[in-house]
């Protein structure tokens, strides 16, 4: 069982797998904590916020998969790992946090997250909007 997991650890396509897990776990803390560093940044700002859009997008239409999910089960397949089903927060969210909650509660609650950071653009933005400090 040790030998087999050393060997995995030293396969080009393990180590690309836990590359784009690593990736995507950095792209939810930028959707859930890139308005900490927006304020007085236009550009970054804008980023966010279609970082945001995106997430719900992706998180509430099934046809749509998240691109990064897509490529780590193809990779975890061809390293020999039996690759997660379903949206990976959900399975991130369970193995770590929430074990038996129930896939649409977490997604739920993903979007209404997305949407309150939203709202705090919205509210930043009618804030300055006579300032012209947006």
């Amino acid at each position: 069982m040790l030998q087999e997991t050393q060997e995995r650890g030293n396969c080009p396509i393990f180590v690309l797998a836990e590359t784009v897990l690593f990736l995507h776990l950095l792209w939810c803390a930028w959707v859930v904590l890139g308005w900490t560093v927006t304020r007085c940044r236009p550009l970054l700002r804008t980023l966010h916020i279609a970082s945001l859009i995106y997430a719900i997008v992706v998180e509430l239409v099934p046809w749509l998969p998240c691109p990064l999910t897509v490529l780590e089960t193809r990779l975890e397949a061809r390293a020999g790992i039996e690759p997660a089903n379903g949206p990976f927060l959900v399975h991130v969210f369970d193995a770590i946090i929430y074990p038996d909650l129930p896939q649409w509660l977490v997604v739920g609650c993903a979007v209404l997250v997305c949407a309150a950071i939203l709202g705090v653009y919205l509210h930043r933005y009618a804030r300055r909007a006579a300032d012209s400090r947006w």
